[in-house]
């Protein structure tokens, strides 16, 4: 999907909006290292967990992967332990990257792509098992826009995203995240003070973060105010039209009747319910606190002007 450009008025409107919390604050109980590099790379993912170990012992656990299936397994293996005994870690991933995905080896020495699509499922269930707690480090050149894919839903892939938002020599990445890691010690760690840290301790790189519900919340309140625009009019109700088909609480009479007077109410519905399920405030309803947005609210403003 193309991004959405707003006019200057409807930029006015969007950052009149009513957002979500920002999210700060890590909680976390160990750190998942995936790596998937070629053989003749530096192996940062390594060299960071034997670091670990001299810092805190048993912190770390670290999973050397030689193609991608072996990635997808290491996510499982992580989702299967937060089920069972209530781990919450931080899932961090070194690996080469760009805007569609991850890249690493395959069996036959050639390098592959592992898709954020095809990340999207194994991090949504992992985050689950972590009732939205997951923070995710992508230690690749990745461009931070081609994350937007994980807000398709239904849940959220993680709480927040972390990672260095352009190309990075191996040593300063190192140095960068040891950083990272090293403010997570800390009484209270806040990922923006982390990421601030790392990206001076790195010398040559800003490490970027960015709380999930905000990205979300930035393309469902886009989404809202560019679907006003008389041309997007049809592509609004097909949306609402379809949210109403499997809710399947109406029959195709009454839902064809109800969409012959759209209201604010009846599309505030629909967008909180896909949030709440979003972020996990059907099934914790404490993580409203953390992540809650008034749709009814948003969608009030947005039509009222």
């Amino acid at each position: 999907m193309d991004a959405i450009v707003l006019t200057s008025d409807e930029q006015k409107l969007f950052d009149s909006l009513p957002g979500p919390p920002k999210q700060a604050v890590i909680k976390s109980t160990n750190i998942w290292i995936i790596e998937w590099l070629p053989k003749d790379d530096s192996h940062t993912g390594r060299l960071l967990h034997e670091w670990m170990e001299r810092q805190r012992p048993r912190w770390s656990y670290y999973c050397e992967c030689s193609h991608k299936l072996e990635v997808l397994s290491a996510i499982n293996r992580a989702t299967d332990l937060a089920t069972k005994h209530n781990m919450i870690p931080v899932l961090h991933f070194e690996s080469h990257g760009n805007k569609t995905g991850l890249v690493g080896p395959a069996d036959k020495g050639d390098m592959e792509l592992l898709t954020w699509d095809e990340l999207n499922k194994p991090l949504q269930m992992l985050n689950l098992a972590t009732h939205c707690n997951l923070v995710v480090f992508v230690a690749a050149c990745i461009g931070f826009a081609g994350i937007k894919a994980f807000t398709r839903g239904p849940l959220a892939p993680a709480v927040a995203l972390v990672g260095p938002n352009a190309q990075i020599q191996t040593r300063s990445l190192l140095y960068g995240t040891k950083e990272f890691y090293r403010r997570m010690m800390d009484e209270n760690p806040r990922l923006e003070e982390m990421a601030v840290n790392a990206s001076r301790e790195s010398g040559n790189a800003f490490f970027d973060w960015e709380p999930f519900a905000v990205l979300a919340y930035d393309a469902f309140a886009e989404q809202i105010i560019f679907s006003r625009r008389e041309s997007q009019k049809s592509v609004r109700i097909e949306r609402i039209r379809k949210w109403m088909y499997e809710e399947n609480k109406w029959s195709s009479e009454e839902i064809e009747h109800r969409l012959s007077f759209i209201s604010p109410s009846l599309e505030a519905t629909s967008t909180q319910k896909i949030w709440d399920t979003m972020f996990m405030i059907d099934k914790y309803p404490e993580n409203r606190e953390r992540f809650g947005v008034n749709w009814f609210e948003v969608l009030e403003m947005v039509s009222n002007k």
